[in-house]
């Protein structure tokens, strides 16, 4: 099948393709290089030069290979480390995990949703569906480079994300096919759509030869499709090369053993992924002839051949003797033309359509089938919940097409469709529980698993991702106050960033063209589908609740405007219930500390801040801590009842608030303490050389805290100095943003620096960044401010230049630092208040 269009994977275009187009060019004027070269006397003159330099350049190779070992290895130390694996008899022998097609080994769901880990390389894309066995994931990458293509298959700790071997076969390919295990094997198809000659591989998971290759089986075509391991045989179809059964266990020369192979010609465009129950293979046949065909288990031979309306792309479902099959028109990139999609069941007795159900476009995925009700998901949009005899319970609308499959426990239904949003339904009524942006480019057809709490999935460009995490209670949503809380940058769900950015709209609650009243200055606050918008000067200051889901090119319109005294320059708080704030800064008369209502904005209570405190204040799920005095510290509950008052000093930034204790840096002098959260009692005191210049970041072990030297590191003990960290970024000039393995910030002499996070050496240094904006982190990388522009940085290359991910001269001077809220980005901009960028219309 040439056509893209009739791909059921399509041919992914990668830079290298793009060269092609200049290919001839180059080749010529190599050709003409290596011609001059190799002239008799060019020669000569060059094997003298490299005799007469023998030594140096000995030296010099040598010093290389020792600076990649050194650095791979050092690299390699700086990630997360994995655990022991687990023993567990449980394989993953099937696409979806087995015959229900659940997608889940245990049935533990999350309750919640963020990020947990992401694996992510240049240029490497996940387009597969991972395994699940104990604490370890398993699934296949497709890397489509600039010098070539190639394909992986990875382990990864399902805890930690730490790789724990990485392995593939001498040239392999990119792959969709997803990755099976039974017992001690692991067995995977190669190759995209366009690949011919793939092959089914089969690597050793035996403690000691993990990733080792076992066997390779060639075939004549591509093998998108996952494997199926049944009493010690391994069933898969190799699209236009037909169907194959060969030996799970390996032959003396490392090659798959065939037990029997069905030829192309008689089973047109095999590609999806078969089942195997009883005696029987039940294969689904695409374009041309769209059929489900049975085949007997052990020799091969067609039993019968059940023609279907539409090609057959999802892999069968069995339970209770009746097969699910889902079918239709278009593939995983395009809708068709000609609309349309069916579910059907077949009675396994009879081999007889039982009933046939219709949906608007294609089902791509496999039918999950727990109990009594089906689950599916279809290009069209919509989530379908089906009962055994065909009749609709349930459908809910995600508003993107998905073309992949559903993971389903005794609670929920999780979701992936084409916009890169992972939901989370309730599995009665398939109201969504949460909602996790997974990325922002296509494509998205990794099917999620769900294993120990936790959802992952693989994307195109934004890596393999585990998100999620289990719980009884869904969480209370929190902005604690500046950029969401210490280390968060203004992103708490680590959301994606598109590839380039441009301006959506802007808001300011007044349309008086005078800049003060358009001011902001402090960052906004965003939970859901709310923002909190502070504005600082004007006659319009005060407090504005938006809504986060306003279309692109739409001025969005208040739903509450809250008019303070004075300015707001800190950064709001939000809780599920309150919007908080505090006006003015140290010096002003009538501030205070106000708790709105956040549905109405109608004010709960107040708190008074004396004219000589800071008013600084940290808001947390059950209270809220503020300086509400000159060199005392309160903590206030929710119904703004006064808890207790300590005396602290003139705190120098918000406090920093962990699960048992409150830290705080103070001026004058510059001191660091610790106090016991629930009585305020102070727990040690410890002298700094030099004033705190950020917010504290309260880690496990030690507490990290900001100076105008670089980042010191003490003892969450007694706060003595932790002598093996090291303390050489330079002085700091934003907020420090906390990372799984590194931390980074702009230092005073305009640098990003990226620091590690075991240690505090530099990784690395980016010069000419502007400290008007802290850096926003992001999957793999961090967006920073540079003259007229803002820039994506790479933390796998640092010493790459920064892309430039959008103009900025032309829109206006940055007023507010920067969140990151369901991939828009929200900052305040001179003569224009809060302006939000993203994705353009068309992207």
């Amino acid at each position: 099948m040439p056509s893209l269009d009739f791909a059921v994977v399509p041919v992914l275009l990668s830079p290298l393709q793009v060269l092609l187009t200049i290919l001839p060019g180059l080749l010529v004027a190599l050709a003409t290089s290596i011609f001059s070269l190799l002239r008799p006397r060019a020669m000569l003159h060059l094997l003298h030069i490299v005799w007469e330099q023998k030594i140096p350049l000995l030296i010099l190779a040598l010093c290389g290979a020792g600076l990649v070992w050194t650095g791979q290895h050092l690299l390699r130390g700086l990630g997360p480390t994995a655990n022991a694996a687990e023993m567990t008899s449980t394989d993953w022998p099937m696409g979806r995990g087995g015959l229900t097609r659940t997608g889940t080994p245990d049935g533990q769901g999350p309750t919640q949703g963020g990020l947990n880990w992401v694996w992510k390389k240049s240029e490497e894309a996940f387009l597969s569906s991972p395994a699940v066995v104990g604490n370890r994931v398993y699934v296949a990458s497709a890397s489509l480079g600039v010098f070539g293509q190639s394909g992986t298959i990875y382990c990864f700790d399902a805890d930690t994300g730490a790789v724990v071997w990485q392995a593939a076969p001498e040239g392999y390919r990119p792959t969709f096919s997803s990755p099976v295990v039974a017992g001690h094997y692991l067995v995977c198809g190669e190759g995209l759509h366009d690949t011919k000659d793939s092959r089914v591989i089969c690597l050793d998971l035996t403690p000691g030869k993990e990733g080792q290759v076992v066997w390779t089986h060639e075939t004549k075509s591509h093998v998108e499709c996952t494997p199926v391991v049944s009493q010690g045989k391994v069933y898969v179809n190799a699209g236009d090369d037909g169907i194959y059964c060969l030996e799970l266990e390996p032959g003396a020369d490392r090659k798959g053993r065939v037990v029997w192979h069905q030829p192309g010609e008689k089973f047109l465009d095999a590609e999806t992924s078969l089942a195997v129950h009883g005696e029987r293979v039940y294969v689904g046949l695409g374009l041309g002839t769209p059929a489900l065909c049975v085949l007997d288990a052990a020799t091969g031979t067609e039993l019968k051949r059940l023609p279907m309306p539409y090609p057959v792309f999802g892999p069968p479902t069995i339970v209770d003797n009746k097969l699910f099959l889902g079918m239709g028109n278009g593939d995983y990139v395009k809708t068709a033309q000609d609309k349309a999609g069916e579910v059907r069941c077949i009675d396994l007795s009879t081999l007889t359509t039982r009933w046939s159900f219709r949906v608007g476009e294609t089902v791509l995925g496999a039918i999950a089938a727990p109990g009594d009700h089906l689950y599916f998901g279809s290009r069209d949009g919509w989530v379908y919940c089906l009962d055994q005899q065909g009749k609709l319970v349930n459908k809910w609308n995600s508003h993107g097409p998905i073309a992949t499959s559903p993971a389903v426990t005794p609670t929920h239904v999780y979701v992936v469709n084409a916009s890169g949003v992972l939901y989370a339904l309730e599995r009665q009524t398939l109201e969504p529980v949460w909602e996790f942006r997974l990325g922002t480019q296509p494509l998205f057809i990794s099917s999620p698993v769900v294993a120990r709490g936790r959802v992952y999935v693989g994307s195109q460009h934004d890596g393999f991702l585990c998100a999620g995490a289990p719980g009884q209670e869904k969480p209370t949503p929190l902005w604690s106050g500046r950029l969401g809380g210490p280390g968060r940058g203004g992103n708490l769900n680590l959301d994606p960033l598109p590839e380039m950015g441009v301006f959506q709209w802007q808001y300011h609650p007044t349309d008086s063209p005078n800049p003060t009243d358009r001011l902001m200055q402090a960052p906004a606050a965003a939970v859901g589908a709310t923002l909190l918008v502070p504005m600082a000067g004007g006659s319009r200051r005060g407090l504005a609740l938006l809504p986060a889901d306003v279309a692109i090119n739409r001025a969005p319109a208040a739903l509450w405007f809250h008019p303070t005294r004075h300015g707001v320059i800190q950064s709001p708080a939000m809780t599920a219930k309150l919007a908080l704030v505090v006006d003015g800064r140290e010096g002003d008369e009538g501030r205070s500390l106000t708790a709105l209502e956040l549905a109405s904005g109608n004010p709960q209570w107040t708190v008074p801040i004396e004219k000589q405190a800071t008013g600084f204040f940290t808001a947390v799920a059950d209270g809220v801590y503020v300086q509400d005095r000159a060199g005392q510290l309160s903590g206030v509950d929710l119904q703004g009842t006064l808890t207790w008052t300590r005396s602290v000093g003139k705190l120098i930034q918000p406090v920093t608030v962990t699960e048992t204790m409150l830290l705080a840096a103070t001026v004058d002098p510059p001191e660091l303490c610790a106090l016991d959260r629930p009585t305020g009692i102070e727990l040690w005191r410890v002298k700094l050389a030099t004033p705190g210049a950020a917010p504290l970041l309260g880690l496990k072990k030690m507490v990290l805290v900001p100076t105008a030297k670089g980042v010191e590191a003490r003892s969450l003990v007694d706060g003595a100095a932790i002598p093996t960290w090291k303390v050489e970024g330079g002085g700091v000039a934003t907020d420090v943003i906390l990372g799984g393995d590194y931390l980074a910030y702009i230092n005073t002499r305009g640098e990003l620096v990226v620091l590690a996070r075991n240690d505090g050496a530099v990784r690395g240094r980016i010069p000419e960044v502007l400290p008007t904006l802290p850096p926003v982190p992001l999957r793999g990388g961090l967006l920073v401010a540079g003259a007229g522009k803002l820039v994506r940085v790479r933390l796998d290359a640092l010493e790459e230049a920064p892309a430039v991910w959008m103009e900025m001269e032309a829109l206006g001077a940055i007023t507010a630092p920067a969140i990151l809220h369901d991939s828009a980005l929200y900052l305040g901009v001179a003569g224009r208040g809060l302006v939000r960028l993203g994705k353009g219309s068309g992207g």
